[in-house]
């Protein structure tokens, strides 16, 4: 298994009155992580903010995925001064490997008052990882819609089946006629895997006409 490149961005402001120069330094970093910074300083102008650009990979050969590989590092700012480099911020970055995850909202229907969803919750790896030695497990799926006759924001908790499938069935689900359910399933991190969230499923409601 590989994975993701991780990339985020470290800002430092300055509030002297002079341009100050300034670069990073990760501390702690675990062994079998690479830090890649750029630039690898920066001139800051008075009143202005550098934004540096981080890259984190993880050597999968070193770091297995799972709580007990939790682990963090510190990334501090220094400032270059004339007689010494002067430390100028830190923070503290937690590294929690997991198995990555995928989450499909595969069906849904809104016919009257009855609404079905189905949805299927998969590894995306190339270990042999078993999900179903995994369970129980759940899936969050987020039901919302905008109408004027009333907006709609709800969740609901939907148990993962052996297999990875999951469905919700809802009686008396009621809402204008015409008007579109959004779906989106969220899984939560757990101990081995990652978490991840489904594309967002478009579900037209739809009511038999009322003729005479």
């Amino acid at each position: 298994m590989s994975y993701d490149l991780i990339e985020f961005p470290f800002q430092v402001h300055s509030d002297a009155k002079v341009v100050e120069r300034a670069y990073l330094v990760p501390e702690g970093l675990p062994w079998g992580a690479t830090l890649e910074v750029t630039p690898s300083q920066a001139d800051i102008p008075p009143g202005e903010t550098a934004i540096f650009t981080c890259r984190l990979t993880l050597d999968n050969d070193i770091i297995r995925p799972g709580c007990t590989n939790d682990q963090g590092f510190s990334l501090t700012a220094w400032r270059i001064a004339e007689d010494a480099d002067e430390r100028w911020g830190s923070c503290f970055y937690f590294i929690r490997p997991r198995v990555r995850t995928r989450l499909r909202i595969m069906k849904a229907q809104w016919h009257e008052k009855r609404l079905l969803v189905f949805g299927v919750l998969s590894l995306d790896t190339d270990q042999s990882v078993d999900l179903n030695a995994q369970l129980p497990l759940s899936v969050r799926v987020r039901l919302e819609h905008d109408h004027p006759a009333g907006n709609l924001r709800q969740w609901v908790t939907a148990p993962v089946q052996p297999g990875g499938a999951f469905s919700i069935t809802r009686e008396e689900f009621n809402g204008p006629p015409g008007v579109e359910l959004r779906i989106q399933a969220w899984f939560d991190r757990t101990d081995l895997l990652a978490s991840s969230r489904s594309d967002v499923f478009r579900c037209p409601h739809i009511t038999v006409p009322v003729i005479g």
